[in-house]
């Protein structure tokens, strides 16, 4: 049988539902005034600019700090820990101008 969105589900068709949707991937199985219904996924939220910042200071270790230090001239850090540090810092530089 195939579930579309939108779909009522029942006690007898509950399970078969359950499968269809999360092979589909991009539905589930809601309650809507006491029924049971096919609804599509919700959108996944978009990281903040701050959210993307913290997540690459915590996967790189390069926390605002570090980069200031990595990124001084004459720092003997490596070209790669520079260039991440770049990326970082022009990310982050919206939120720089938003502190001041």
């Amino acid at each position: 049988m195939k579930f579309k969105i939108g779909q009522i589900v029942t006690k007898e068709n509950n399970t078969q539902a359950a499968i269809a949707c999360n092979q589909a991937g991009d539905r589930t199985i809601e309650e809507q005034d006491g029924q049971y219904v096919i609804v599509p996924n919700s959108s996944p939220t978009v990281p903040t600019v701050r959210e993307k910042v913290r997540a690459l200071e915590i996967k790189t270790g390069l926390t605002r700090a570090v980069r200031e230090l990595v990124l001084a001239e004459n720092s003997g850090a490596s070209n790669y820990a520079k260039q991440q540090a770049q990326k970082i810092e022009t990310l982050a530089a919206p939120l720089r101008r938003s502190e001041q």
